[in-house]
């Protein structure tokens, strides 16, 4: 059997969960043994039991591996954890196999087909202003379920509507697909395309792109490729799963052992560009959500805190600087309370600093 073949007939009900899912705008399916299939529709997680049996332990392993390659299997079997994309019709999916109590567990999530641009986000044009350098370091950072993929997705679709550019973007999965419009797109996925962000980015150096965007900066040797390419002419786009622009920066420096500590500070304070640390916060009534963000737009005063390893000092600095666009993240959360748009319970699960909210609330 070759390894491109799948490794399992259709499952038998798998392209009608799938076209349950796009009928009815979901975001997410969960299929589990000995249970129905449940999705998640808006903010609530429902069960699918109308028309469909519990899934079986077969059926749940055989509905996974109607999908996957025995490539992929083997590599789910050596790391009990799978992420690839899929296709249905004219849709795309994010696929995500595991295993809990001894049977596969999958999650799929119906990826966006419309590539959203900065004014659809209701971005200011400082993510626009960002674009605009040939080189350096961006970064969009909070854990997954912030927004950070469709945020990067439309800075490089800003870029592809006006600059003539060779992009890569390398991720696992692959989220978003760009049309080649005045730039030339690459996309590949980790695992199906490139083994693994290191070799994928050490081929990149060769491969003369101008903007590059890989997944998630998730160690050294991937944060030291970044900052590298960076200071070699690519603008480089990545995500970190940070809570705010201060510990952002701190945590690349801090992957790094303190022997290099230093070098690595003088080469972030000259090659970062800007941190965007976003949360997507319920509206009251759950109907829709409101993005709050922390902007830092590297600077002289920012690159000097750097430098000298003043990190704690980034948030107060962000303050004074309001007119080149930086913002702390409860800037944007007191206008939220303000205007009626968030409660209170949800406020106080995303705030980095709740002091900093209540004194703005008081006027103080």
């Amino acid at each position: 059997m070759s390894k491109d073949s799948i490794i399992k007939k259709d499952h038998k009900v798998k392209d009608q969960l799938l076209q349950v899912m796009i009928d009815n705008e979901g975001s997410d399916i969960y299929i589990t043994a000995w249970t129905y299939p449940w999705i998640k529709i808006g903010w609530e997680i429902l069960r699918i039991d109308e028309w469909i049996e519990k899934f079986t332990w077969k059926d749940t392993m055989e509905f996974a591996q109607s999908v996957i390659t025995e490539e992929q299997h083997e590599k789910l079997v050596a790391t009990r954890n799978l992420d690839f994309s899929f296709s249905h019709g004219n849709r795309r999916f994010r696929w995500n196999v595991s295993f809990q109590m001894w049977n596969y567990m999958v999650v799929l999530r119906l990826l966006t087909g419309k590539i959203p641009n900065i004014k659809d986000l209701n971005l200011p044009d400082i993510f626009k202003d960002v674009c605009k350098v040939g080189q350096w370091l961006i970064l969009v950072t909070w854990p997954t379920g912030s927004g950070k993929s469709t945020t990067l997705a439309a800075m490089l679709d800003f870029i592809n509507e006006n600059y003539s550019k060779h992009v890569i973007t390398i991720e696992d999965p692959i989220e978003y697909v760009h049309a080649h419009k005045k730039s030339i797109f690459e996309h590949k996925e980790v695992g199906r395309d490139v083994p693994n962000y290191n070799i994928a980015l050490k081929g990149a150096m060769r491969q003369n792109p101008q903007v590059l965007l890989f997944g998630e900066m998730r160690d050294k040797e991937e944060i030291e490729m970044a900052l590298t390419l960076a200071e070699t002419g690519h603008l480089v786009f990545s995500t970190l799963h940070t809570k705010s622009a201060s510990q952002t920066v701190s945590r690349v420096i801090d992957s790094f052992p303190a022997a290099n500590q230093n070098q690595v500070r003088l080469g972030l304070a000259d090659s970062l560009v800007a941190v965007f640390s976003q949360r997507l916060l319920k509206t009251q009534d759950w109907t829709w959500v409101r993005m709050a963000k922390e902007i830092l737009v590297n600077n002289w005063a920012i690159a000097n805190l750097i430098r000298e390893n003043d990190v704690f000092q980034i948030p107060s600095i962000m303050q004074m600087w309001a007119r080149e666009w930086m913002q702390l993240l409860e800037q944007d959360i007191i206008e939220f309370i303000t205007t009626w748009v968030i409660s209170e319970e949800e406020w106080l699960k995303y705030a980095n600093n709740p002091k900093l909210i209540k004194e703005g609330l008081n006027g103080g």
